[in-house]
């Protein structure tokens, strides 16, 4: 994928059938679905779900040279379901831009298949999985904690069968309130009473913590942004200022015996981030003044000045630091 594609919006595609064997035969099936020339659509990922429990079936993600204008909305559709034509069982495709759940990008017992995708083609033999979650901020009225985000990915994991004598190895990748979510729900499986759950944290092998603020971050204008709504709490939690959740999670978190089991090594950011401001038209951007919004400290989790060799320091701002280009 180009620098310049970045720029495209990209579509996850779900409810492909599993006999969908190539990125060819999805853009070709889309394509007919969406009344759109193949050519138009470029797939980069096609793999199987993971979910065990439901219809067997396969998602890809997507781009299409020019949005259709079915799926070019102004307003807040992110999700849209499309009928197969002629589908004899009455199929859809399912078109999202949330992401939210588990995205399978490469199916690894297939020999021969290799993902579009950076992460799978540079590590061959590893499924890679993004995991997604709500994290609206202007005008939510989701008053969900941080708490309640691991607690789904704890679910999301037992419904992928990351919890099975099969299950392979894990290694997380986290990025900002990610890694606090992964920090939150490793504490929640490592406390857990339910075998099904510790039998997840057992797989654990590592992680990679990108710019995570362990001991708080400097949010001053994202509680601008949330001043008064149900999501304001969530904010507060992640504060410098805070004595409370992030420290009292990081606390619990290093007290674990799984923690100093696996590896697991964190990255900070080297140069300043863009703040967001409000327009005059009440409208939000990335146009305020530069600032160190984690410190190295924080996003190291006191390994900056205890063990350096844990430490990767990159010199990018908070969301270009896990933006990888060929």
């Amino acid at each position: 994928m180009t620098a310049s594609s970045w720029t495209r919006k990209v579509f996850r595609l779900r409810g492909l059938p599993s006999s969908i064997s190539s990125p060819k035969d999805a853009a070709r099936l889309l394509g007919e679905t969406l009344g759109l020339p193949p050519d138009n659509i470029t797939v980069y990922s096609l793999a199987k779900t993971s979910n065990q429990w439901g219809p067997m079936s396969k998602m890809a993600t997507v781009q299409f040279k020019d949005i259709p204008p079915t799926l070019d909305s102004e307003t807040s559709i992110t999700e849209w379901r499309i009928p197969i034509r002629e589908s004899p069982h009455n199929e859809v495709l399912i078109l999202d831009t949330q992401f939210e759940g588990m995205t399978v990008l490469n199916d690894v017992e297939t020999a021969n298949h290799r993902a579009e995708d950076e992460l799978p083609r540079s590590v061959p033999g590893v499924r890679t999985v993004l995991y997604g979650y709500d994290s609206q901020l202007i005008d939510s009225n989701s008053f969900q904690s941080i708490g309640d985000i691991a607690a789904r990915l704890i679910w999301n994991l037992k419904s992928g069968g990351w919890n099975l004598p099969s299950s392979r190895p894990i290694i997380f990748l986290a990025h900002s309130l990610g890694g606090i979510v992964l920090k939150d729900a490793i504490v929640q499986m490592a406390n857990s009473t339910d075998k099904s759950v510790k039998d997840i944290i057992r797989n654990l092998l590592g992680a990679i913590m990108f710019r995570v603020p362990s001991l708080g971050m400097e949010q001053s204008y994202l509680m601008a942004m949330v001043e008064g709504q149900a999501n304001e709490t969530l904010v507060q939690d992640l504060s410098r200022n805070s004595n409370y959740y992030v420290r009292q999670l990081d606390l619990a978190f290093n007290g674990l015996s799984i923690v100093h089991s696996v590896k697991i090594l964190w990255a900070y950011v080297t140069r300043e981030s863009p703040t967001i401001v409000k327009r005059p038209d009440g409208d939000w951007n990335k146009k305020g003044p530069s600032a160190v919004l984690v410190n190295p400290e924080s996003a190291t989790c006191h390994c900056s000045r205890t063990d350096k060799s844990l430490t990767i320091p990159i010199n990018k701002d908070h969301s270009n630091m896990v933006k990888f280009f060929p």
